[in-house]
């Protein structure tokens, strides 16, 4: 399916048939003891992530403040927070149905709410007002 052209890469699947309901287009996957989860009707899981998702589940990270300046669902925020051992993470996102997504994750891996913060716009102006408070900073980036 094309990606809508509304800034947030929406999706533009349609779910042709299922149960209906609210969570009849809801998908999980699983990598790493990690449950990640999102409407495919109306955004995306980056399957080519997940060597980067792996390492960055099993860096030490133990006791740090990361910011994620493009959270989405959670790619790697997750396993930071839910394998790696971060103490916090600043999670910056601007796409209302990845922050939705994000939301839902974070609860279904059990990730407590005074580890995390979720801060909706774009991590251009989101980001300088969180000052220098990151040990670690993702990017999104993955390896060529």
């Amino acid at each position: 399916a094309e990606i809508a052209p509304d800034g947030f890469r929406s999706s533009r699947r349609v779910l042709l048939h299922g149960p209906g309901g609210p969570d009849s287009s809801w998908v999980v996957v699983r990598e790493a003891g990690v449950a990640y989860g999102f409407d495919a009707t109306h955004t995306m899981f980056a399957r080519g992530n997940g060597s980067e998702r792996m390492r960055f589940g099993a860096l030490d990270a133990r006791g740090e403040t990361v910011v994620d300046l493009y959270a989405g669902v959670g790619y790697f925020a997750l396993p930071l927070l839910c394998r790696a051992g971060v103490a916090f993470a600043h999670c910056c996102e601007w796409a209302p149905a990845a922050v939705a997504a994000l939301r839902r994750n974070l609860a279904a891996n059990g990730v407590a709410e005074s580890r995390y913060a979720i801060h909706v716009g774009d991590s251009s102006a989101v980001a300088p007002a969180l000052g220098r408070v990151a040990d670690r900073v993702s990017l999104g980036l993955t390896p060529s």
